[in-house]
């Protein structure tokens, strides 16, 4: 299984945080994410991890004493997890892109072939 992207994780948590709990749920669902509820037997009552909800998505795991504090915690995980990394955007913290939308270089640049050219061709006559 392929590590997920940097801009993976960075678009799943602003997604699931502008969506209500109910679609977040649903995005964690559709994800591929799991979420493992607290036990309601009375004998973990006094297990601190057993009562906790554990929500995993996208390599990243947090807990939370019911679904929608799970829910929170993911988001929060997630955001630190890029601010954390060093290869964000200056500007808006955003994580960098390496494509950014920028076309390939050419092979050869302008200056390199003016480089090569004799001198009486750059002279224009």
């Amino acid at each position: 299984m392929m590590r997920p992207t940097r801009q993976e994780i960075y678009a799943a948590a602003q997604d699931m945080q502008n969506r209500c709990r109910f679609g977040q749920a649903m995005l964690l669902q559709t994800l591929g994410g799991k979420i493992m509820p607290g036990s309601t037997d009375p004998g973990d009552r006094f297990d601190y991890d057993a009562v906790r909800w554990h929500i995993t998505l996208l390599g990243i795991s947090a807990s939370g004493d019911d679904m929608p504090s799970a829910l929170d915690a993911w988001i929060r995980t997630a955001r630190l997890y890029q601010t954390l990394d060093g290869t964000r955007r200056a500007t808006d913290g955003r994580p960098d892109c390496p494509y950014s939308g920028q076309a390939p270089l050419p092979k050869t640049l302008p200056v390199a072939e003016a480089r090569n050219l004799p001198t009486h061709q750059l002279a224009g006559a």
